[in-house]
C-alpha cells in the first residue's frame, strides 16, 4: 500500500498528464483572449543596472552589485504635477512600479542569485535614456500563467492610452 506522500504523488501525476501541446494551446488561447493595442517600450535592464550600481555606490560603502531584468516602460493616461506624462515600469509578471510625485520610479533590483531583491529610485529622465527602440504590447510582454497575471495586464491597460485603433 502506498504511503500518503506516495499516493499524493501518484494523484498529482495522474492529474498533470496534460501534454505539452495541450498546455501550449491553453497558453496561446489565453494570450489571444487578452486585449491588444496597449504598447510600451522595452528598457535595457543591463543599462539600468549600471546606473543603479552607480547610485548605490554613492550611497553605501561596498554595496553588492545588482542586476535588473529587462522591463517594459508604459505611458499612463494621467499626468504629473508639472503636466508631464506619468510612466510605470512593468515586469514580465505584470507587476509594476509607478512614477511618484518626485518624478522617480522605484526600480526593482536582484542581488546575487535573485533571493535578495531590493529597489533603487531612479529619475524618469534617466530611465527614458535606457529606452530601446523596440516596442511591445503589454498583452504579449506579460507571460501567461493563470488569472493573476491576466488581471495584472488588465489593470495596467486601464491606466494607459490605447495606441492602436481597432478596426470595425
Amino acid at each position: 500500500m502506498p504511503t500518503r506522500t506516495g499516493l499524493a504523488f501518484v494523484l498529482y501525476r495522474a492529474v498533470s498528464k496534460q501534454t505539452k501541446h495541450e498546455r501550449d494551446k491553453q497558453m496561446n488561447d489565453r494570450m489571444e483572449q487578452r486585449t491588444k493595442g496597449y504598447t510600451g517600450y522595452l528598457i535595457n535592464g543591463w543599462a539600468l543596472a549600471k546606473i543603479a550600481n552607480q547610485i548605490l555606490a554613492l550611497q553605501y560603502d561596498n554595496p553588492s552589485s545588482v542586476k535588473i531584468d529587462d522591463l517594459l516602460l508604459i505611458k499612463l493616461a494621467k499626468q504629473d504635477a508639472w503636466g508631464e506624462p506619468k510612466y510605470a515600469l512593468v515586469c514580465s509578471e505584470g507587476v509594476g512600479w509607478e512614477q511618484d510625485e518626485y518624478r522617480t520610479i522605484e526600480v526593482p533590483t536582484n542581488v546575487g542569485n535573485g533571493w535578495l531583491n531590493g529597489r533603487v529610485h531612479i529619475s524618469i529622465d534617466v530611465i527614458l535614456s535606457c529606452v530601446s527602440s523596440r516596442q511591445k504590447d503589454i498583452a504579449e510582454y506579460v507571460r501567461v500563467f493563470g488569472d493573476r497575471l491576466d488581471d495584472n495586464v488588465s489593470i495596467w491597460q486601464h491606466q494607459m492610452h490605447r495606441l492602436v485603433r481597432e478596426e470595425a
